[in-house]
């Protein structure tokens, strides 16, 4: 009875045992199974996400302006600097580009600054004479004036070195005169005299402008002296001005002059329209 009894219970006991091996089992095979079926996602943005596929070029994503010199004194104050931008660019549809890479000399930047300040005074032509200081005090000038006036306020005194040069020199043809001694007010002024002293004393340079020449910025700077022949008859008719620190479109300087068309003075674009038979630097460069 005993043993029947501990058979019976001996069998309970497999059965727990077999079930329990089967249960773990089964969890062990779920387990395998899920691992079978699970896959690690990772997620990685892409280097050039956020890259355009166009390769735009540096030019087209920067803003490429030229300002003249007026144009950067009226940034300085920003509150009207597009409205002087306008009123410039449609005052003169030929208006230059400064001529800023000529290294001028201080004296050369100091004529240029004199001569365009001569634009404001509203200055016409015709011949009056001066006696108590040989330079006009008016606004009623001849060409040759326009040159002696911008030299005298940068401190030379042009018409008192032409009286002494002509008083040392006897090559000036004073017969037209018909004295034998100049005259400090009068003689000074006549062009011819002008183109005589500054023969003498200046920087001779190039009469022709040469618009392929690549040498143009040095050879045309501002605040060079320029001579115009209107009459081969008659050289009383030249008229002088000065080179600009302005050029035209194609780069040609323009020159301050009293205008033959307007008799006004002006800035004209004439260096390839007129005769040139004088032009000078003056004073001339230091050379070492």
């Amino acid at each position: 009875m005993e043993d029947r009894i501990r058979k019976k219970q001996f069998r309970k006991n497999l059965s727990y045992k077999y079930l329990i091996f089967i249960i773990a089992i089964i969890a062990l095979l779920q387990l395998l199974a899920l691992r079978a079926c699970y896959q690690e996602k990772i997620f990685k943005l892409p280097e050039k996400l956020f890259s355009s596929k166009i390769d735009f070029p540096i030019s087209e994503l920067t803003l490429d302006i030229s300002y003249g010199e007026s144009e950067l004194e009226s940034i300085e104050g920003s509150d009207t600097s597009s409205t002087e931008e306008d009123s410039t660019v449609g005052s003169d549809e030929n208006q230059s580009e400064e001529t800023g890479n000529q290294n001028l000399t201080d004296i050369q930047i100091n004529i240029v600054l004199k001569a365009l300040e001569l634009l404001d005074r509203n200055i016409e032509y015709n011949y009056q004479l001066f006696p108590d200081t040989g330079y006009p005090s008016s606004n009623v000038w001849i060409s040759t004036d326009v040159i002696s006036i911008t030299l005298n306020e940068c401190g030379i005194d042009l018409m008192e070195q032409i009286y002494q040069d002509m008083n040392e020199h006897k090559d000036y043809p004073m017969d037209k005169t018909g004295r034998k001694t100049p005259i400090k007010y009068i003689d000074s002024r006549d062009v011819i005299f002008q183109e005589q002293f500054f023969n003498r004393n200046a920087l001779s340079l190039p009469t022709k402008y040469n618009i392929d020449d690549e040498g143009n910025s040095l050879i045309w700077q501002g605040g060079d002296i320029v001579y115009f022949r209107f009459d081969e008859n008659n050289h009383d008719k030249d008229r002088g001005g000065l080179i600009s620190s302005h050029t035209n479109l194609n780069g040609v300087p323009k020159v301050i002059m009293i205008s033959p068309e307007t008799n006004e003075l002006e800035e004209v674009d004439v260096l390839l329209e007129y005769k040139i038979v004088g032009h000078y630097r003056y004073p001339p460069p230091d050379v070492d």
